[in-house]
């Protein structure tokens, strides 16, 4: 069964398999020390976790080896590397592309910027990085405006309202909500309207509907939903359009304070959709405000798209799964290349 399922372009973690456990800050984690085998449209992959609760085949050791760059990573489930074993993520990858570096890997799947902050905070200290990493997946500005998300119950497998930390943004202070996190679950069948989180409007009967619609007709003319995607010209999430949009006022502030925190560099590498990546949806707005939050704070900004778009458009459809809309294998490799040189730069060897 999948860590996580898709419903729409958003997933639905999926608390089924035991595979997390509950975290007083984070919400859950990988269980320590797992091995498992994940059933998954790809043909399955190989799920293994240290003593720490991430996705790793070896221990994170504190002392670093003489003479290795080591880099903190931190994203969702397409670092955490949803659909592919541990050894084929882009984070791997980058370890075997550039011997110099170490990568600790503490990304977690369905999670929010505030999620992956806080992930810090719980366990960045205790890396000594050399560097901070920070993926995030555009969408993630949705998730970081929920108290709750939708997930798959561990006991029936419905679907259920699970409670996640958050913060509020009050005064231009956040304020840190839901910890230790509440162990509670709610049935979707007895949440108010009002109460839905991001993912939950995916699952909607409506639009369900509409989605088996667009789907048959997709299937029929091939391409149908793209072209209407251009034709809208979307750019989503929408929330990026401005500046002082409250959802991107609290994914900023989250970031600054990280940055503030942070001890050693930071490098921001935000994680296009596929929707960016086959240019149906405008990638305009997100990397505005990316690229402005950077030269606010003086970071780092490593911006894919140009030299994933350099990819004929037949390699990009195929980085991706059938149904599943996290890159499979082909995809952590175009994304380990395009980020390699970046990363290659910022090492002792690369500045000398």
């Amino acid at each position: 069964m999948r860590t996580t399922e898709k419903r729409g372009a958003l997933e639905v973690p999926d608390m089924t398999r035991n595979l997390f456990e509950y975290h007083p800050v984070l919400g859950y984690r990988y269980i320590p020390g797992l091995r498992a085998r994940v059933r998954h449209e790809g043909g399955g992959y190989l799920v293994r976790t240290n003593g720490w609760g991430f996705r790793s085949d070896h221990d994170f050791t504190v002392p670093k080896p003489a003479g290795r760059f080591r880099i903190a990573l931190f994203g969702d489930s397409y670092t955490a590397g949803e659909g592919v074993s541990n050894g084929q993520r882009f984070g791997d990858l980058l370890e075997e592309q550039l011997p110099q570096i170490e990568l600790f890997n503490l990304a977690l799947p369905g999670t929010g910027t505030d999620q992956q902050y806080l992930t810090f905070r719980e366990y960045g200290a205790g890396t000594s990085a050399d560097l901070l990493l920070i993926c995030p997946l555009v969408e993630n500005i949705l998730r970081n405006l929920d108290s709750e998300r939708l997930t798959q119950s561990s006991a029936q497998g419905e679907l259920v309202m699970r409670p996640k930390p958050y913060f509020q943004l009050r005064a231009g202070e956040l304020e840190l909500r839901h910890v230790p996190v509440p162990k509670g679950v709610t049935p979707l069948a007895d949440v108010p309207a009002d109460r839905l989180p991001s993912n939950a409007e995916q699952v909607s009967p409506v639009r369900r509907r509409l989605r088996k619609i667009n789907a048959a007709v997709d299937r029929r003319l091939p391409g149908f939903r793209e072209w209407t995607q251009r034709v809208r010209h979307l750019s989503l999430p929408a929330e990026y359009r401005s500046a002082s949009d409250p959802a991107w006022l609290l994914m900023s502030a989250i970031l600054r304070q990280w940055i503030e925190e942070a001890e050693v560099p930071v490098v921001l590498c935000p994680i296009p959709t596929f929707a960016h990546l086959f240019k149906t949806a405008s990638a305009d707005d997100y990397r505005a405000r990316f690229a402005e939050l950077a030269e606010q704070t003086q970071v780092e900004l490593i911006d894919l798209l140009p030299t994933l778009w350099e990819h004929p458009a037949n390699v990009l459809k195929r980085s991706r799964f059938p149904h599943d809309e996290h890159p499979n294998r082909l995809g952590h490799r175009l994304l380990a290349e395009a980020l390699a040189p970046h990363l290659e730069r910022l090492t002792p060897a690369g500045q000398n």
